[in-house]
């Protein structure tokens, strides 16, 4: 998945949440991260796990907004 973030310096921690999580997560450019999980076996899985895991940064950083791209 994608996602586009506002501000530049929080995608390094963005994307370290999710490694830490067994994530790969990747930055793209231009606030843009790419986020995926090996090894899941149905793709609504992946999605339902970046997503909960995007919840509980969000709560983490609040005032960082983020979009779901893809």
């Amino acid at each position: 998945m994608l996602i586009q973030i506002d501000d530049l310096s929080f995608v390094d921690d963005l994307c370290a949440h999710y490694t830490r999580s067994g994530f790969h997560a990747e930055s793209v450019g231009g606030g843009m991260v790419e986020v995926t999980r090996p090894g899941v076996p149905a793709e609504g899985q992946e999605r339902r796990g970046v997503l909960l895991h995007l919840r509980i940064w969000q709560v983490l950083s609040p005032d960082v907004t983020t979009v779901v791209v893809n």
